[in-house]
């Protein structure tokens, strides 16, 4: 009796199905034929190249990103989340700013018409797990970059006349091909650990990806630095590894991600070896890294809890608003050499100078460093160093200046 009644709903149910896709469909035909009797003429339409067209805007919002919300909710509807890895990759250059123009791996006509210039130096940015596509770091780093560039290429004399580690970069050049990956349709999901699984997948693309650009189109790999925030910093230690014979110029790993690799071998993380220079700047012990990562390790507020940071995270993304800055800071942000001997227990190698952190073009340098910085942007305090004067109470002062 039970299974003839079930039977008999799910015909019912069927049939009431049919009848509204049947109406819908009438009701969107009528709708057409309606606007057909009474609109204009059509007008044919202008087609557009890939230069004409807006692949992705990367602009500050002021609501959020419906897009990685979409993405985000699908993880959790049954049957239509997908663990397919999958990777975009978007081109931004002084001519166009704010609006990217998509490179596809393998696709040579997009290639052409999108004005990736071998000649320029190629910067890729990494976001980290949960981090939108059209986020800060995306957004604040891309901006750094070309706000270097000028119409006019002085870049050669700059570079000469630019002291290594004494000052903060002079250098202008006339473009860059900044390059915004986007993987958030894996990074959307909120299961960490199963996210951190793909990360060889992911750098498997990324590298895939620049060997497109060496053969189709005359990128060298010395002008290649990546630049990835937390997972992102993991994707390029693992495309490092990936590309090898050949070797990135340098990656920044902008607090690299912690969790599932703290304890992992070199082979299964990001490490020295995996450019010409690796750099971290770490700022977050319980997302990222207590231990040195890299040839050179910043340590800003000594790389636990940085000031005015309250929320969970804030420490985490504090490192790539460090970056940005340090590419366009005019004053720059300098370290001083220590040693750590425990959590609690840094010893100050002063009478070493201070090294650059960050910066465009990197300075490679070997060791760990202390940074000192403000608590709100902007952050970097410029140069610092002892200034030896007789203080009523008969101890030194360190006082702060400018470079």
């Amino acid at each position: 009796m039970r299974s003839q009644l079930a039977r008999v709903i799910v015909r019912v149910v069927g049939v009431v199905a049919v009848v509204v896709i049947v109406s819908l469909c009438a009701n969107v035909v009528g709708a057409e034929a309606a606007a057909a009797s009474t609109a204009p003429p059509a007008v044919e339409e202008e087609v557009q190249t890939p230069r004409d067209q807006c692949g992705h805007t990367l602009t500050r919002s002021k609501g959020l990103d419906v897009s990685f919300w979409k993405k985000f909710f699908k993880h959790w509807i049954p049957f239509t989340g997908s663990a397919r890895v999958k990777m975009q990759f978007f081109l931004f250059k002084r001519d166009f700013p704010d609006c990217g123009r998509e490179l596809v791996t393998d696709d040579d006509e997009k290639l052409e018409q999108s004005g990736f210039d071998a000649r320029h130096p190629t910067r890729i940015i990494i976001h980290g797990w949960m981090s939108q596509s059209k986020g800060s770091l995306n957004r604040d780093v891309k901006n750094a970059y070309l706000s270097l560039t000028r119409p006019q290429n002085r870049s050669t004399e700059a570079a000469q006349e630019a002291p290594n580690t004494e000052s903060p970069p002079t250098v202008e050049y006339s473009d860059f091909n900044v390059i915004v990956c986007d993987w958030s349709m894996i990074s959307s999901n909120v299961n960490y650990f199963g996210v951190a699984d793909m990360v060889e997948d992911l750098g498997f693309l990324l590298s895939e990806f620049v060997r497109h650009l060496h053969m189709r189109a005359g990128l060298h790999y010395d002008d290649v630095y990546l630049i990835g925030h937390s997972l992102g910093a993991q994707i390029a230690g693992s495309a490092g590894k990936q590309i090898y014979p050949y070797r990135f110029n340098t990656i920044y790993a902008l607090d690299p991600a912690g969790p599932k690799f703290r304890e992992q071998r070199d082979d299964f993380r990001l490490d020295a070896s995996d450019a010409h220079y690796v750099e971290s700047i770490q700022t977050s012990t319980n997302l990222g890294f207590e231990e040195p990562v890299g040839h050179a390790t910043f340590y800003p507020n000594y790389g636990k809890d940085q000031k005015k940071c309250y929320m969970y995270g804030c420490s985490h993304k504090r490192a790539h608003d460090y970056f940005a800055e340090t590419i366009t800071s005019s004053k720059g942000f300098w370290g001083t050499r220590c040693e750590r001997q425990s959590e609690h227990v840094w010893i100050l190698l002063e009478n070493e100078g201070e090294f650059r952190m960050g910066g465009e073009p990197s300075v490679p340098k070997n060791g760990t460093f202390y940074v000192k910085t403000h608590a709100k942007p902007p952050y970097a305090m410029g140069r610092r160093r002892r200034v030896q004067k007789e203080p009523p109470n008969g101890q030194y002062e360190e006082q702060t200046t400018e470079a």
